[in-house]
């Protein structure tokens, strides 16, 4: 297996109470998502998009104490290769994305399917509009410097004057040197 440079996956901190109550829903969307992929395997279909959907549900619960087991279990499969360090908070919008997707394309299936494609398309549906609402509640708290995770934001690259904080420099902080393309001597190949 080749490793592939992925981003870090980004801290998100401890989830807060309305945060706990996504994902106990998401928790029931990605239950019943396997369940349904388990009824239409049964009735002969393959269900590879409900088990696609349920692997990332399961690495988005992975702090979750019910769902720890399963979580361990596929880390320490071949396929926690694959996640690159990405688990928790962090897969909300691969999971809401992968689970949306999933709800439209049974909505073709929904007259000819039987109820296993029903329970399916209901239980992505809700998980992916759960997850929206997550990550919703994600971006709110990590944009709100004075919330729950604030003093995760509040270091040193949000102080004034810092690189990555567009905010006047302070009097006594050396200006940054700017760059300004084809300024330079360069340098000359063979001689």
């Amino acid at each position: 297996m080749i490793p592939l440079g992925a981003p870090a996956p980004i801290n998100v901190g401890p989830p807060t109470p309305e945060m706990l109550e996504k994902m106990r829903r998401i928790r029931f969307c990605v239950i019943g998502t396997f369940m349904a992929a388990v009824g239409r395997f049964c009735t002969g279909d393959i269900p590879i998009n409900e088990i696609l959907s349920g692997i990332v549900g399961i690495f988005l619960l992975s702090d979750d104490p019910n769902v720890a087991p399963c979580y361990a279990c596929l880390a320490n499969s071949p396929l926690g290769q694959c996640t690159v360090g990405g688990h928790g908070l962090s897969c909300v919008m691969a999971y809401s994305f992968l689970a949306g997707l999933n709800a439209i394309f049974l909505t073709l299936k929904l007259l000819v399917g039987g109820p296993f494609v029903l329970v399916s398309f209901i239980c992505q549906g809700a998980g992916a509009y759960q997850g929206l609402k997550l990550h919703n509640l994600l971006n709110a708290n990590m944009a709100n410097v004075d919330g729950p995770m604030g003093p995760m934001l509040a270091g040193p690259m949000l102080q004034r004057g810092g690189n990555n904080f567009p905010g006047p420099q302070a009097p006594n902080e050396p200006q940054a040197p700017t760059f300004q393309a084809f300024q330079g001597t360069g340098m000359r190949l063979g001689g």
